[in-house]
């Protein structure tokens, strides 16, 4: 699937070129905001749930409530794009919206550890419209219909999700008492709007350089940078994945299991994107003019220091689980607006020098500071940046090694 996105966003970025690509750019990192937006925090709060009992009573009280949150955001998106005068491609922009109510169904799914099917489902939706953007640029088809292909993502993946659920006789307790309802209610919006406002800083953080950019530059310099982005992106969308996968699992363990669980995974996710991070760095300058034209030659400084972020990018993401396996939603806010403080700071003055350069190199600030930093400034979370250190320290350890080739023979010999 990585292949035939990566062949499809090369085919789009050629076709568009630097400025309409940098326009599809910027109507993604808005998309993305949304999506975050309409999520209200809910999914780690629902995945962490420990069984199918409580999730089928707080299930018609959550879908409820993100309907009425998606009412409010559609009408809001309307407002703005009328009240600045925008292109109407971003009314596409509501179909993100529509499709917040149904994404409860593709949180059953993981909830209840039922990954296999959410992956196959994904993979069939992305690999076909992958396959409409190629033909839509064959075809030469206008820059609003390619954005649509993006827009309509979510919609079919929950939609799947919701018809699949009902063919599974999916069922949720229709609960009576307002009293009731109100304690369902207070315990979602007290677990979920934490974690809702931490989310949102995140993706702020992470679009920071777009955003800025896009108002201290051209869209032809969001074009460069969002060039060398998407590129990477592919590896960056990662890390969400897996944090979606494990954190059900991690959820219903014990608390020492769940943090010898975490330290691993910081291990692993350490040995695997170094050397990801140092080859992409090595062959950038050979591989984005070769795949992306001349017209991006300019990309190339972007991407290797993006590449140089990739291990702290996905450190950061993982670190969000911990705070969801031991409800602690409302000490990650201290720790993400502590990085979009620094993010926009340091975006601030780097674009300004050195234009989409100066973007990347306040990714690798941000989310350093994110990742190994900033949990250091708060005092409940300073455990999960002691296990960071020691999976860093590991990787320095031969018996570490040693003891992943045991576990590699053992699981050849099975």
């Amino acid at each position: 699937m990585l292949l035939i996105n990566l062949v499809s966003n090369i085919i789009i970025i050629r076709y568009l070129g630097v400025k309409d690509f940098g326009l599809l750019a910027l109507f993604q990192v808005y998309y993305a905001l949304v999506i975050s937006i309409s999520e209200f925090g809910v999914r780690r709060v629902y995945s962490s749930l420990k069984s199918t009992r409580r999730e089928s009573i707080v299930f018609l009280q959550t879908f409820k409530f993100k309907s009425a949150a998606a009412i409010f955001l559609g009408i809001l998106i309307c407002v703005l794009i009328k009240s600045f005068n925008l292109s109407n491609v971003y009314f596409l922009l509501l179909l993100a919206v529509l499709a917040s109510p149904l994404e409860l169904y593709v949180y059953h799914f993981e909830a209840n550890l039922e990954n296999a099917i959410l992956v196959r489902l994904r993979l069939i939706i992305n690999v076909s419209l992958s396959f409409l953007r190629i033909a839509l640029c064959l075809l030469g088809a206008d820059v609003f219909y390619i954005v649509a292909t993006y827009a309509i993502n979510n919609i079919i993946i929950n939609g799947f999700c919701f018809y699949l659920s009902k063919l599974k006789d999916f069922s949720f307790v229709s609960v009576k008492s307002r009293r009731a309802n109100s304690i369902i209610s207070r315990h979602i919006l007290d677990r979920s709007l934490f974690f809702w406002i931490s989310m949102i800083i995140v993706q702020v953080n992470m679009r920071t350089d777009q955003l800025m950019l896009s108002a201290f530059t051209t869209v032809t310099a969001v074009g460069i940078y969002a060039g060398a982005y998407k590129l990477i992106e592919q590896l960056m969308s990662i890390p969400s994945v897996l944090a979606s996968v494990f954190l059900p699992y991690m959820s219903k363990a014990v608390n020492q299991n769940k943090k010898e669980s975490l330290e691993n995974l910081y291990l692993y996710s350490i040995l695997i994107t170094i050397p990801i991070s140092v080859l992409l760095v090595i062959i950038a300058p050979y591989i984005i003019p070769l795949l992306l034209g001349n017209e991006f030659i300019k990309s190339v400084s972007v991407f290797q220091l993006l590449a140089i972020a990739f291990p702290f990018l996905v450190i950061a993401n993982f670190s969000g689980l911990y705070y969801s396996m031991f409800m602690l939603e409302k000490l990650a806010i201290f720790r993400n607006t502590m990085g979009l403080v620094i993010s926009l700071v340091c975006n601030y003055f780097f674009i300004k020098i050195f234009g989409p350069v100066g973007a990347a190199i306040s990714v690798i600030f941000s989310f350093f500071f994110i990742a190994f930093i900033a949990e250091l400034l708060v005092p409940g979370a300073r455990d999960n940046v002691y296990m960071k250190y020691r999976a860093l320290l590991r990787i320095f350890k031969l018996s570490t090694y040693s003891n992943l080739l045991i576990y590699a023979r053992n699981v050849k010999r099975q």
